[in-house]
């Protein structure tokens, strides 16, 4: 069959060869579960019990319970620490209050992780760290590098062959202000049972929409939580890190550590040549002279993801003669998130949508079990939507012998847009989700239920063993989105049901989501003393060009919105991705690495208007063919990157899939995460029927 875009899709192939590739596309898809929107309930492992140091965010992750941060002190130099495997950790001790001067003797202490460089720090060929940034707001760095440094490192490394010469590169992730490790943390709650009831509150509401009680009842606990939260912090008598948490705070930290770092390198290599384990040669003729170190001429060298590009973009306004080299992928516009993310962020997330039709029209019954064999976009759109529907008035009961669940109306909205973040991952999922809601029966609404119940009942591993616990981030989300941008302190709730369908003129798929942002900003009553960029300020002559990274169809940071920053900040590039998803390195291409690993190695930016393709498949766009009901004329030249040579890259690119799937959210709502489990069990019943079962 021919479909749209005239890549061949093999219909009558052995079905032994079928399941295999469904196999490995599905255990894919469910290793990257948690791109179905991570929501601020994530179950973690926690080291002692639910009160332990009693703050909301008080989590660690399975892998991190063999290393105690409290075992190390934050120091203003650099100490850094064997960690987890390879990696090295420290504590930055920065001053509470960069700009104001207000508590001088408050600090706070910087979590750090770094993954080193492939060859020591006296080599010529070492380029010091790239910090990283996942995202959220909220979202931990550290986190981050555990996860993805490696393949991170590969990307930006020298080419595979010659490895004499060329770029290496640490990836030292941190964990911003208020957030995971970082302390004083943002807090709105005693201890965690405390934040855990509440959220569970707040999940069963559901989203806007999903009730005619929903608006007000999600209006008034947005209020109550913060009015509690302000006189919470008041009680305390302490200086409150929710008003020192904004991004500018968070850029000067950056920059700090990009300082400090630099001086311990030089201390490292003169320890080293003192100690004759040194590997120097001819250092002092190079462009990378470890030896050397001068306060105040250290430049940032950074990669940051969806709300990690306006970190990165506050960093090149707020300090241009200091950047190195900044790539900023699935950008945010500061326009839009300086009005809490505002309309402009979902100018493309009906594209998304409509990718879904399109991929399963393309793909057929094989790997979307919605359609059927003459079944047309607009077919598959209008069965979606009745299945979506389904669930308003009626949600599907479930029963295992765990206990009793539902699943809602907000549970399928919810799981949809999230599942927009990572197409090519998520859809042949998402599709067998919906055929069993429509269907109301089978072993996916069975593992639908078992994957639901962590995230709905309260287990305290204090009282009955559990080791799970959820890790709320709202708190620093809400005071870094609402502290950055501009207050609505007279948006009443007439005017928030105004906005929200203002926004379902533009996105039905996202309008319930992400409206719930600007009723949160509009009951935050905390004001953080110093912010940057919401006058015309925020712009910059860098000192070195930024690469600005857009897919053509990305959810929530629209292509519009890299082109106009791009703009702000003469002698960057643009490079675009004819992709749908978050973030071009969700989905990468050889073109967008080859591009991301000249511009680190030798910092050539690509040239003007490049667009790279991915190869034809059912998810292809190809916006620039006139037949693609993705057309776009002002898109420019495509470019194509044989991948031959690059498989090594590739393979740590597609890795940064999982990642992605963990890290690049931006815009948390209301509702608990559960659908990362769910959309896994669904994937792996799709992917061979009793044999998917057994498997679950």
């Amino acid at each position: 069959m021919k479909t749209w875009h005239d890549a061949e899709v093999q219909r009558g192939q052995d079905p032994r060869a079928r399941r295999r590739t469904r196999w490995l596309l599905l255990t894919a898809a469910a290793a990257t579960a948690l791109i179905f929107y991570q929501f601020p309930l994530v179950r973690v492992t926690i080291l002692q019990h639910c009160s332990r140091r009693g703050g909301d965010g008080d989590v660690v992750s399975p892998q991190w319970e063999n290393f105690n941060w409290d075992a190390i002190n934050a120091t203003e130099e650099l100490q850094f620490h064997p960690c987890w495997d390879d990696f090295q950790c420290a504590k930055l001790q920065v001053p509470l209050d960069w700009f104001n001067g207000t508590h001088e003797n408050a600090s706070a202490s910087i979590a750090i992780a770094k993954l080193p460089a492939e060859v020591p720090v006296d080599d010529p060929r070492y380029a010091g760290p790239i910090l990283i940034n996942p995202g959220g707001p909220g979202g931990s760095g550290i986190a981050l590098a555990l996860m993805q440094a490696h393949q991170l490192r590969t990307i930006v490394a020298p080419s595979f062959g010659d490895k004499s010469k060329g770029k290496y590169y640490d990836i030292l992730g941190f964990d911003p202000r208020g957030i995971g490790f970082t302390q004083p943390l943002a807090q709105c709650m005693p201890d965690n049972p405390s934040a855990w009831s509440w959220k569970l509150r707040e999940t069963t509401e559901g989203i806007l929409g999903s009730s005619d009680a929903a608006l007000g009842r999600l209006w008034s606990m947005s209020h109550a939580f913060g009015a509690a939260c302000k006189e919470h912090s008041e009680a305390s008598g302490e200086p409150d890190i929710k008003q020192y948490i904004s991004t500018a705070s968070v850029a000067r930290d950056m920059l700090e550590i990009a300082e400090r770092h630099a001086k311990w390198v030089v201390d490292k290599s003169n320890q080293l040549a003192k100690e004759g384990h040194s590997t120097r040669v001819q250092a002092s003729s190079s462009d990378n002279d470890q030896t050397i170190y001068k306060h105040g001429e250290v430049n940032l060298t950074y990669i940051g993801f969806s709300y990690g590009t306006y970190l990165g973009s506050t960093f090149a306004a707020m300090f241009p003669d200091r950047v190195g080299r900044l790539v900023l992928d699935g950008v945010v516009n500061v326009v839009d998130y300086n009005n809490g993310l505002a309309q402009g962020s979902l100018h493309d997330t009906e594209k998304d949508m409509k990718s879904f039709y399109t991929f399963c029209a393309s793909a057929g019954p094989e790997a979307c079990p919605l359609a059927a064999s003459t079944a047309s976009v607009e077919d598959i759109e209008q069965r979606t939507q009745r299945i979506i529907k389904s669930l308003y008035h009626n949600p599907i009961g479930i029963h295992t012998a765990q206990g009793p669940e539902i699943f809602t109306y907000s549970d399928l909205k919810a799981v949809i847009f999230a599942g927009l973040y990572q197409p090519s991952l998520v859809f042949p999922g998402l599709a067998y989700i919906l055929l069993a809601i429509e269907e109301r029966r089978g072993p996916v609404l069975e593992a639908i239920g078992n994957a639901l119940r962590d995230s709905h009942i309260y287990t305290c591993p204090a009282v009955n063993g559990s080791a799970t616990l959820p890790s709320t981030y709202d708190t620093a989300q809400d005071a870094i989105l609402c502290g950055d941008g501009v207050p609505h302190p007279d948006l009443d709730i007439a005017g928030m049901e105004a906005y929200w369908q203002l926004l379902e003129s533009i996105s039905p798929a996202a309008a319930g989501i992400w409206a719930m942002l600007r009723m949160k900003c509009s009951a935050w009553p905390i004001t953080p003393l110093y912010t940057f960029g919401r006058d015309d300020n925020f712009h910059g002559n860098t000192s070195h060009p930024v690469l600005f990274i857009s897919n053509t169809a990305d959810p929530v940071t629209p292509l519009r919105s890299a082109k106009a920053m791009s703009a702000r900040f003469p002698g960057s590039e643009l490079l675009v991705q004819d992709s749908a998803g978050h973030c071009a390195l969700s989905v990468p291409t050889a073109c967008t690495v080859a591009a991301v690993k000249t511009y680190f190695q030798t910092g050539d930016l690509p040239a003007p208007d490049t667009l790279c393709v991915p190869p034809a498949s059912p998810w292809s766009l190809n916006s620039t063919d006139p037949k693609s009901p993705f057309y776009d004329p002002s898109l420019g030249q495509a470019v194509l990157v044989a991948q031959a040579g690059m498989e090594e890259e590739m393979e740590a690119a597609r890795s940064l899939q999982e990642w992605a799937a963990r890290n690049l959210k931006f815009g948390r709502a209301h509702l608990g995460q559960r659908v990362d489990d769910v959309v896994a069990m669904a994937m792996a019943w799709g992917k061979g029927g009793e044999r998917g079962k057994d498997e679950l």
